[in-house]
């Protein structure tokens, strides 16, 4: 073998070396964990519309992958024809450059969990949205005033009270306002009771009417065994010309004015205002609260009774006595008093 074959032999040789070294190297820092920002986890947020040259920069540049360029052939060998979805991403603990790829590729975005019980206004809804940093109370002010621009919600609705549906709700950050709104809206109408547009009218109400009856039925009571009879009263007041005199409905026209105090006074039962059915005949323009599936369906479903009033029985158990005439009333108002002072009575005796 002459001496020049011999060398270039030897070239070749480490050359080969070097590139099973180098390819050897790769595989073990691709496989090796990483974790490279100084806190527990790393939140990365991924804008709609960013490219994957983009993505993978701010992956090394937060410390999440340990080199951009590394990240690009991962992807090309182990998720080829994939792409890398947006969102707000948590990493926690140590990565391999795949575990991180694959988190963005099957989109496992961070998700917010917020529980809307039954009878909450837009207003404290949209407080508790906004308190998990998922969009501004502006924001969502905006789009209550625009019922129009969501599926399911009667014709003539004034807002978007009423239709938020209470449940146990799981939000991502890329949704923004408006999908947030949306998805609490398609809770709504999963609630609706069968048929509920069909029953309202046969009551004579449109769906708007009876989901704001609905709500009055919800800040009314919170015994289930009483929603029918409520539900009743209201239909029979509405049938007979009588005013409806909702406490709730004064209280919510009170707040939309910004005098809520507290406390429900004789001025405050007078204030002129459309959602006050003590000042104005009649249903309220729209509903008060955003009522739960058991208020809707008795809304559509009254109780077979004759009652015209309703009051507190007083002693803390949320139960109400109900009465055909106004005598009847009267009495059941008395016993109220009575129990409310007796439980006045034994609450000073415990200081």
């Amino acid at each position: 073998m002459s001496r020049n074959l011999r060398r270039w032999t030897g070239r070749l040789a480490a050359l080969a070396a070097a590139g099973v070294f180098a390819v050897a190297a790769g595989l073990l820092l691709v496989r090796s964990p990483f974790k490279g920002y100084a806190g527990e986890s790393a939140i990365v947020e991924i804008p709609f519309g960013t490219s994957t040259r983009a993505i993978l920069e701010t992956l090394e540049r937060e410390r999440v992958v340990r080199s951009r360029h590394l990240a690009y052939a991962v992807l090309r060998v182990v998720f080829r024809g994939q792409s890398l979805k947006a969102g707000e991403y948590r990493f926690e603990g140590p990565k391999t450059t795949e575990e991180v790829l694959r988190t963005l590729v099957e989109g496992k975005v961070v998700t917010y969990r917020v529980t809307i019980p039954e009878g909450l206004t837009a207003d404290e809804i949209f407080d508790l949205v906004a308190g998990k940093g998922l969009a501004t109370k502006a924001e969502l002010d905006a789009l209550f005033a625009q019922p129009g621009l969501f599926e399911g919600v009667p014709a003539g609705a004034p807002s978007l009270e009423g239709f938020l549906g209470p449940d146990t709700h799981v939000f991502t950050r890329s949704q923004g306002p408006l999908g947030i709104v949306s998805t609490l809206v398609s809770s709504f109408r999963r609630s609706l009771p069968d048929r509920f547009q069909e029953r309202a009218r046969a009551l004579g109400r449109t769906p708007l009417e009876a989901v704001t009856l609905a709500s009055l039925v919800e800040k009314e009571t919170a015994v289930a065994a009483e929603r029918a009879q409520v539900s009743a009263v209201y239909h029979n007041r509405l049938r007979v010309g009588m005013p409806l005199q909702c406490d709730p409905t004064t209280i919510y026209a009170l707040r939309r004015r910004g005098l809520w105090t507290g406390t429900l006074t004789h001025d405050g039962l007078a204030v002129d205002d459309p959602y006050n059915t003590y000042a104005h005949p009649g249903l309220p323009p729209g509903p008060i609260a955003n009522p739960g599936a058991a208020a809707l369906e008795a809304a559509v479903a009254p109780a077979d009774v004759p009652f015209l009033y309703f009051v507190a029985v007083g002693d803390g158990s949320g139960e109400h006595r109900f009465a055909v005439t106004y005598a009847e009333h009267l009495a059941n108002v008395a016993l109220f008093r009575r129990a409310r002072t007796a439980q006045e009575t034994a609450s000073l005796a415990l200081r």
